[in-house]
Order: structure tokens, then sequence, then C-alpha cells
């Protein structure tokens, strides 16, 4: 979505929610083109059409609006995560439906996804509410994990064997997710293929035939 985009939305007279949803579409895509300190509450508030105090009505800070962003990157990954993970078939196979999820997410919303991979500068207390977002994310794809019994099946240190494996996934698709930016030329598929390559060699081994 760009700026052009939500401009469409922003001369229809909208209702409380969807003028909250409208700043955050705004929101996302200049904090993903300008990074959050360069970004100001009122570039957001002139791009959504409305003053900063109807702003403020909806979100207490920049900070606030930038976590709820982050979050809901995070929820909307994590639940497409969970219905393939959660559709019949073989184990490899919904594997590789999150990872494509995962970069169909990147390429249809990708101000909303590049959110996830913004790290704010100078902020020590965002800094560390982002970092909480994040561990919740990798504790989300660590409980998808435990869901298949096949992985590390009757060691004592599954839990917390299986998270680490999370946190490395879920930093290496964001790792390609970056590096997609600058190479916007390589196709999804070729992403998917590659994730699949490092992650499934890994979780086979554990156990999930």
């Amino acid at each position: 979505m760009t700026i052009e985009d939500v401009s469409a939305k922003k001369r229809v007279r909208l209702s409380g929610a969807a003028r909250r949803a409208l700043i955050l579409d705004v929101a996302a895509v200049l904090f993903a083109a300008k990074g959050f300190h360069e970004t100001s509450v009122g570039e957001i508030a002139a791009a959504a059409g409305i003053s900063k105090i109807v702003l403020y009505d909806h979100f207490a800070s920049k900070e606030e609006l930038f976590l709820e962003l982050t979050r809901n990157a995070r929820d909307g990954l994590l639940a497409r995560g969970q219905t393939q993970m959660a559709a019949g078939g073989p184990l490899e196979e919904r594997l590789r439906a999150a990872c494509e999820t995962f970069f169909a997410y990147v390429e249809e919303e990708p101000a909303r996804a590049r959110i996830l991979l913004i790290v704010p500068r100078g902020e020590p207390e965002l800094r560390t509410l982002v970092a909480a977002i994040q561990d919740e994310a990798t504790q989300g794809l660590t409980n998808l994990l435990m869901a298949e019994d096949a992985f590390f099946r009757g060691e004592n240190d599954r839990a917390e064997r299986l998270m680490l494996v999370a946190e490395f996934i879920k930093s290496g698709l964001h790792g390609l997710a970056e590096w997609w930016v600058r190479h916007p030329d390589v196709p999804r598929e070729r992403l998917v293929a590659t994730a699949m390559d490092v992650a499934w060699a890994g979780l086979k081994a554990s156990g999930g035939n």
C-alpha cells in the first residue's frame, strides 16, 4: 500500500475504527520508507488528512503507534503460519506452505512487513518493548513446532531446543526479507526454496520425517 492508496480513503467520511486503520496504514508506509525517528507525528497526521489532535485521540504517542503496527504484523504472520501448520498433509509440505505465506505477506504488505525489521535507534525503552514483541513471536513459532510430536521426541530439553530453532528460523526469514528489498527481481519461489533447504534439513534430522 502506498500513500496514494490511502489518500483515496481519506477523502471519504470514516468511522472511528476506519480512521484508526487509516492512520495505521499511513504510518506503516512512512515508517517503512523513512524509519522511526525520521517520521514525525505531523507527517503521519497530514498524510492521513487529519490534525495531530485527532491522531492523538487514537494513539497516545508515535511510540504507541509503532508498537501497534509491530504487534499487528507479528500477529498476522503467526496466524497465517498457524493456519498452514494446522492443515492436513505431510509435515514438510505444511512447513513449506508456512514459509510461502511469510514471503507472500512480505510481497503483499511490504510496508507492514518492514516494520518487523526496523529497530528504533536511541530509544532504549522502545527497543526493549520491540524486543519483547519479537520474543513473543519466537514463542509463537516455538508453540507451533512443539505441537509436532516428531521434533526432538523424548528429549528432556525439547522446549528449549525448539525455541532456539524457532529463533533461528524467524531471524533467517527476516534476514531474507530484508535482503529481498535490495534484490526485488529474485522470485518468491527461490526464497521459499532456500529457506526450506536450511530449515527442513535441521528439523528433519530432529525426527521430523
